[in-house]
C-alpha cells in the first residue's frame, strides 16, 4: 500500500532560553518518495551563539549519508547516517577546549516505504498514536548514551490513520496519554496542523520553556496527486494554501474580490479565514432568504409577569453578576501568581546558565549559583502552580551539576555476589582482594568469590568477633583483627591465631599491609602501630606516627607513603612517620564531608574516597610533581544499600553494602 505523509511543525512555549528548530527533507528527484523522508526536532540549551550552526551541521551530515545509497536497506542507511552525525558532533566538540557545544535534546527519524526509524538523545521523545492509543516509541533509546550522542535505534511499521509526533521535550509531563491520543485521533483525521494547534492550546499554560514539535499524519496515497514539491527544504514551512482567498470565493458577491488576493496582503488572517471557510458549504446562493415568522419562546411568561416573578428574576441576575465578578477577580489573581512564578523560574534558569559559564574557572561560585537557582525552583515546586516546570528545572540543575563535576551515575550496578543467598541474616563488614580471589567478611564468617561465583561461607571463629580485615600478600594470607585484640590468619584454607613477640596486638579501626609490614590505625591513641613479620610471628608493635593529629582518622591506604583519611574528607599523607601536606584540589561542587574509606596502592595513580551518606565514590588524581591530588570524577550509586567498603581490581571498582557486592567498569579512567 502506498502512503502519503502530511507533516507540519510547531513551536510550543514562550521561553527563549534555548535554540529550537525543526527539519524535514525528501529528494526532489524522487516523486514517489521511495528514498524516504527524514525529520529532526532539535533543541540546544546553553549555547545560543553556535546552536544554529550545530543543528545545520548535524542535519546536513545525516541527510547526505542517508540519501547516498537509495537501493540499500533502510535500516542500514539510517544506522550509517547516525554514525556520520555522531562523527560530526564529536568533531564539533573537539574544536572546543571545554568540549561543550550545548545540552542537546534531539529526535531524529526517517519514514521509508511505511517503515519508521528513529533515534533520540536527551529529553527528546517520539510518540505514535494509533486509534487513540499512544505509544512512546523512543522509550529507552537515550538511556545508555555515554560516549556518543545517538546510540540506539527503534523501528516499526506504520498504518493508515497513524500519527507520529517528534518532540524535543517530554510532552507527557504536561498532558496525559489519553488526552494526547484524543487530540491526534480526532483532529489529525482531518488536518495534522489542527491537532498541533489543539496540542499547543492544551499545554500552553503549563509549559514554561519551549519545545519543537513535528506532527506527521499517515494517509493512503491518492491516485491523482497534483501538488508536488520541486525540491527538499531543510526546514518545515507551514502551507497556508491561500485559505483567505478560498474563503472569499465562497462569499456572495465574490466577484468584487476577483482581482484582489488578500492572503498575500494580509497573511496573518489566512489561518483564521481558512478555518471559517472550511465550515461553509460550497456554492453559496446570493438569493436573500425569506425570513420566517419570529416566535419568542416563553413569551407568555413575560406577558403575564408579576412583581414576584420580576423580583426573582432580578435576584438571579444579581447573583449571576456577583459570581461573575468574583470569578473574574479570582482568575485575575491566578494569572498574577502564575506570572510571578514564571518570573522566578526564569530567574532560576538565568542563575543556572551563569553557573555553567562560571564553573569553567570558579567552581565554588558556580556551586553557590546553582544552590540559589535550586532554592528558587523549590519555591515554585512548593506552590500549587507550574509544578511540572519546577520539576524540569530541578532536573536541569542536577544535570548541570553532574556536567560540571563529571559525575557518573550508576543506576543499576552489576551485582557480583549476594551474601544473603548463603546466610539470610548476613551483616557484611568489608571486602578483601588476594590474587584472583575476592572475599567478603562479617563478624564471624568469610565469603569467597571465585570468577564471580559465591562459595559457601567459612566460619572464622566461634568465639571471637571480627572488626577489621586485610590481605597480606607476602604471606599469601588474610589477617583479621578481633574485638578482644587477637589476630587470626587465614592461610592454606585454614584459620589460626598468630601472635607478636610480646603477645600484644593493639586495637584499631583499620589496618593495611605493605611488603612484610602490617599497619594498624589507632585514632584513640593518636597512633599507627607498625608490626614486622618474622616467619610465624610478628615483632613487637612500633609507634609510627610522630607529629600528625589522627583523632578524626577513619581509614588508611598505602603505596610508598601512608594516606590517612579523616571523617571530614581531608587526607593526611605520612612518610617515615612524618606528616606531609596533602591538599585535595578542585573539590567537587558538593565537597566530601562524611568519608569512611580510602583506597589506593603503588600501581594506582588515583585515590578513591567512599562517602556512604551520598552513596558515592569520589576519585582524585595523584599529583606526583606538586604533591596532593586533584578531583577528577565521582561514581554515584543507586539501588544499593548503604555502602560500607570498596576496592579496585583490574580496572573494576567494587563496592559493598551489608548484603551484596557490586561492580562498575572504570574503563579508561585508570
Amino acid at each position: 500500500m502506498a502512503f502519503n505523509y502530511e507533516s507540519e511543525f510547531i513551536f510550543i512555549g514562550r521561553g527563549d532560553e534555548s535554540f529550537l528548530e525543526n527539519y524535514s527533507y525528501e529528494l526532489s528527484s524522487d516523486p514517489q518518495c521511495e528514498g524516504g523522508k527524514i525529520f529532526m526536532a532539535l533543541e540546544i540549551l546553553n549555547n545560543q551563539a553556535e546552536a544554529e550552526d550545530v543543528g545545520e551541521a548535524i542535519f546536513a551530515t545525516f541527510k547526505q549519508k542517508f540519501y547516498e545509497n537509495l537501493k540499500g536497506d533502510p535500516y542500514e542507511r539510517f544506522e550509517e547516517a547516525l554514525k556520520e552525525a555522531n562523527k560530526t558532533i564529536e568533531t564539533l566538540k573537539e574544536e572546543k577546549v571545554s568540549r561543550f557545544i550545548g545540552n542537546m535534546n534531539v529526535a531524529l527519524g526517517a519514514i521509508v516505504d511505511g517503515g519508521l526509524f528513529i533515534s533520540t538523545t536527551g529529553d527528546a521523545e517520539v510518540y505514535m498514536v494509533r486509534r487513540r492509543f499512544v505509544s512512546i516509541v523512543s522509550e529507552g533509546l537515550s538511556a545508555d548514551a555515554k560516549g556518543e550522542t545517538f546510540v540506539n535505534i527503534a523501528n516499526g511499521s506504520l498504518e493508515v490513520g497513524d500519527s507520529v509526533i517528534f518532540s524535543s521535550t517530554r510532552l507527557l509531563r504536561y498532558i496525559t496519554k489519553a488526552e494526547l491520543g484524543r487530540i491526534f485521533a480526532e483532529s489529525a483525521a482531518h488536518k495534522i496542523g489542527m491537532a498541533l494547534g489543539e496540542l499547543q492550546d492544551f499545554i500552553a499554560t503549563e509549559i514554561l520553556g519551549r519545545s519543537s514539535v513535528i506532527g506527521i499524519s499517515i494517509k493512503q496515497q491518492q491516485l491523482q496527486q497534483e501538488e508536488e514539491e520541486e525540491g527538499g527544504e531543510s526546514v518545515f514551512e507551514v502551507d497556508q494554501s491561500n485559505k483567505l482567498d478560498a474563503f472569499l470565493e465562497k462569499l456572495p458577491g465574490r466577484g468584487i474580490f476577483a482581482r484582489i488576493k488578500l492572503s498575500t496582503k494580509l497573511p496573518s488572517l489566512s489561518g483564521f479565514f481558512g478555518k471559517i471557510a472550511s465550515l461553509l458549504p460550497h456554492g453559496l446562493s446570493i438569493k436573500k432568504p425569506e425570513m420566517p415568522e419570529m416566535k419568542i419562546p416563553g413569551a407568555s411568561f413575560f406577558k403575564n409577569m408579576s412583581k414576584g416573578r420580576i423580583l426573582v428574576l432580578g435576584s438571579i441576575v444579581l447573583l449571576v453578576f456577583v459570581v461573575g465578578v468574583f470569578w473574574l477577580s479570582a482568575s485575575s489573581n491566578q494569572k498574577r501568581i502564575v506570572l510571578e512564578l514564571q518570573s522566578k523560574l526564569n530567574s532560576s534558569r538565568d542563575l543556572m546558565n551563569e553557573a555553567i559559564t562560571t564553573g569553567q574557572f570558579d567552581k565554588v561560585k558556580a556551586a553557590d549559583l546553582l544552590n540559589t537557582s535550586e532554592k528558587t525552583a523549590v519555591e515554585v515546586l512548593n506552590s500549587k502552580y507550574m509544578r511540572a516546570d519546577a520539576v524540569k528545572m530541578l532536573d536541569d540543575i542536577q544535570k548541570n551539576r553532574d556536567l560540571l563535576d563529571e559525575v557518573k551515575r550508576v543506576d543499576m550496578p552489576t551485582v557480583v555476589a549476594d551474601f544473603s543467598q548463603k546466610r539470610s541474616n548476613v551483616n557484611a563488614l568489608g571486602l578483601i582482594s588476594l590474587k584472583d580471589r575476592l572475599y567478603g567478611f562479617e563478624y564471624n564468617a568469610l565469603y569467597e568469590i571465585i570468577l564471580d561465583k559465591l562459595q559457601d561461607p567459612f566460619t572464622i571463629s566461634d568465639l571471637e568477633t571480627i572488626i577489621v580485615g586485610t590481605d597480606f600478600k607476602e604471606g599469601d594470607s588474610l589477617l583479621f583483627l578481633t574485638r578482644t585484640g587477637k589476630m587470626i590468619e587465614y592461610v592454606a584454607a585454614r584459620f589460626g591465631l598468630i601472635s607478636t613477640k610480646d603477645g600484644i596486638w593493639k586495637k584499631g579501626v583499620d589496618m593495611k599491609t605493605y611488603n612484610d609490614r602490617l599497619y594498624i590505625l589507632d585514632p584513640e591513641r593518636n597512633q599507627i602501630w607498625r608490626y614486622t613479620r618474622r616467619k610465624d610471628v610478628f615483632d613487637v608493635g612500633e609507634a609510627y606516627n610522630q607529629n600528625a593529629d589522627l583523632s578524626k582518622a577513619v581509614s588508611l591506604a598505602i603505596d610508598s607513603s601512608i594516606y590517612v583519611l579523616n571523617s571530614d574528607g581531608t587526607v593526611i599523607q605520612m612518610y617515615q612517620g612524618q606528616k606531609q601536606d596533602y591538599p585535595l584540589r578542585r573539590m567537587p561542587l558538593k565537597p566530601v564531608k562524611a568519608a569512611s574509606k580510602i583506597y589506593t596502592n603503588a600501581e594506582l595513580t588515583k585515590v578513591f574516597i567512599l562517602e556512604p551518606s551520598e552513596q558515592r565514590v569520589v576519585v582524585f588524581r595523584k599529583d606526583l610533581q606538586n604533591g596532593g591530588a586533584a578531583y577528577q570524577t565521582q561514581y554515584v550509586f543507586k539501588n544499593t544499600g548503604m555502602l560500607r567498603d570498596m576496592l579496585v581490581v583490574d580496572s573494576r571498582l567494587y563496592v559493598m553494602d551489608d548484603k551484596k557486592v557490586y561492580m562498575v567498569n572504570l574503563g579508561g579512567l585508570l
